[in-house]
C-alpha cells in the first residue's frame, strides 16, 4: 500500500483485559438454523444447517461471542479491534468535520471488518457512541444492538425501523452508512461496490447532516470474487459471497487497511445545488473513490 504526502496516522489495537467489567452477564451464541427460521419462517433440513455452520465458521464466532459477547457497542468494537489484530492507517483525518453530527459515506470493500473499522475510527475521533445504518439481519449479534439502526433490504420498511432510523437521524450521534448495502465486487474488471441506493442522500438533506465521503481501502481474497463470478455465471441465486464473509473476516487478523477521508459536503450546499438525488449519489460515490487515487492506494 503507497500512501501519498498528506500526514497520516496510524491506530493500533487498544489490549482486551478478560477481567473488565462488563455491560452484559451472559454471552450470547449463534445457532444459525434459528436465525434462519427466523428470518424466513421455514426450517432447513439438518444437514444443510451442518453446511452453513460450517460455511459461516459458527464455531468462531461463537468463540468471540463467548470470550467479548459480554460487552456492547463501542466497547465489544474495541475487543474485536483487539481481537484481529487490526491495524489503521488514517489519511487525512484532519478533514473530519469538528461536529460529529454528520453522516459518513463509505464504500464497502470487505463487508464485516470494514465495519468495524469505521465505527472504532469515527468513535476514537469523536470520543462518541455512533449509529450504524445496517441490514436487519445482523441484528441478531446482540452486542451491536444499541448502535445498529437496521433496514430491510428485501422487503418493506417496519414501523419499528423507520422510527429507529429517524431517531438516529435526529441525533446527535454521528451515523454510518454503506450506500451499496453489501460488499464491493468484481465489475469490469475492478474491485468495487454495486450500484448505491440512493436513500443516504435524503436521509442527510432531512436530517440536516453535512456528508463526510470515506474511502476504505482493503479486498477480500480472490477466491471469494472469483466463486461469486462463478455463482452469477451459472445463474445461482444463493448470495454465496454474503455466506463466505466470516471465513474472510476471520483470513483476515492481523492486517492493516487504511481509510482516506474527504472534505465534508454540506447539506445545504446540496439543497441550493438543486441537483436530484441520483446526482448527489453519484456525485459523493465520485468523491469516495477519487480518495482511492488521490492518496495513492493502489486499486485491483
Amino acid at each position: 500500500m503507497e500512501a501519498g504526502e498528506t500526514a497520516n496516522k496510524i491506530i493500533l489495537p487498544q489490549g482486551a483485559d478478560s477481567q473488565e467489567e462488563s455491560t452484559l452477564c451472559t454471552p450470547q451464541q449463534i445457532n444459525v438454523g434459528e436465525v434462519i427460521s427466523k428470518k424466513f419462517r421455514k426450517r432447513l433440513p439438518r444437514v444443510v444447517i451442518r453446511l452453513l455452520e460450517r460455511l459461516i465458521c459458527q464455531d468462531e464466532i461463537n468463540y468471540v461471542l463467548r470470550e467479548y459477547g459480554q460487552y456492547e457497542g463501542m466497547e465489544f468494537v474495541e475487543k474485536l479491534m483487539y481481537y484481529f489484530g487490526i491495524k489503521l492507517e488514517i489519511l487525512g483525518e484532519e478533514r473530519l468535520p469538528q461536529n460529529p453530527r454528520a453522516l459518513f459515506v463509505c464504500n464497502h470493500p470487505l463487508g464485516g471488518l470494514d465495519g468495524i473499522c469505521l465505527s472504532h475510527l469515527i468513535g476514537q475521533h469523536y470520543h462518541s457512541d455512533i449509529r450504524y445504518i445496517v441490514n436487519d439481519m445482523l441484528l441478531f449479534l446482540h452486542p451491536f444492538r444499541n448502535i445498529f439502526v437496521p433496514v430491510n433490504t428485501l422487503h418493506g420498511q417496519s414501523r419499528d425501523s423507520v422510527k429507529r432510523v429517524g431517531d438516529a437521524l435526529s441525533s446527535d450521534y454521528p451515523v454510518i452508512s454503506f450506500p451499496a448495502g453489501i460488499c464491493s465486487r468484481l465489475i469490469d474488471g475492478k474491485i468495487q461496490d454495486l450500484p448505491w441506493k440512493t436513500s443516504f442522500v435524503k436521509q442527510a438533506l432531512k436530517s440536516k447532516r453535512d456528508i463526510v465521503p470515506l474511502f476504505f481501502y482493503g479486498y477480500n481474497s480472490r477466491s471469494f470474487y472469483k466463486i461469486e463470478q462463478l455463482r452469477k455465471k451459472v445463474g445461482i441465486k444463493f448470495n454465496i459471497g454474503t455466506a463466505l464473509l466470516p471465513k474472510e473476516m476471520f483470513a483476515a487478523k492481523g492486517s492493516c487497511f487504511a481509510i482516506a477521508v474527504g472534505e465534508p459536503l454540506q447539506y445545504q450546499n446540496l439543497i441550493d445545488s438543486k441537483l436530484s438525488v441520483n446526482d448527489i449519489s453519484a456525485l459523493v460515490r465520485h468523491k469516495v473513490y477519487l480518495l482511492g487515487e488521490e492518496f495513492h492506494l493502489k486499486t485491483r
